[in-house]
């Protein structure tokens, strides 16, 4: 029975891990489930995810004036409706 209550509680403690660094916490609870100590010491050695650093600002990307969906300053055609684009 102790071995079940630690089992179940390294799997919450990678799932709160997991959430902290912005992974997916039930994911992770679900690895922690199968792979116990292994899981908690990958979620450890993982970097956070940074949402900042990939997401498109005014100096990289502009919207289509058809969809309005963003693009990619320097493309040509738009990606998401095939609008011709003038690069800027």
């Amino acid at each position: 029975m102790e071995i079940a209550i630690f089992w179940i509680g390294m799997a919450i403690a990678c799932s709160i891990v997991a959430s902290n660094k912005a992974r997916s916490g039930f994911g992770w609870f679900i690895l922690g489930l199968l792979f116990n100590v292994i899981a908690l010491i990958i979620v450890l050695v993982l970097p956070s995810r940074v949402d900042g650093a990939n997401s498109p600002t005014p100096e990289t990307h502009v919207k289509c004036p058809d969809c309005r969906e963003l693009v990619l300053r320097e493309a040509r055609v738009c990606k998401h409706c095939g609008c011709k684009l003038v690069p800027q």
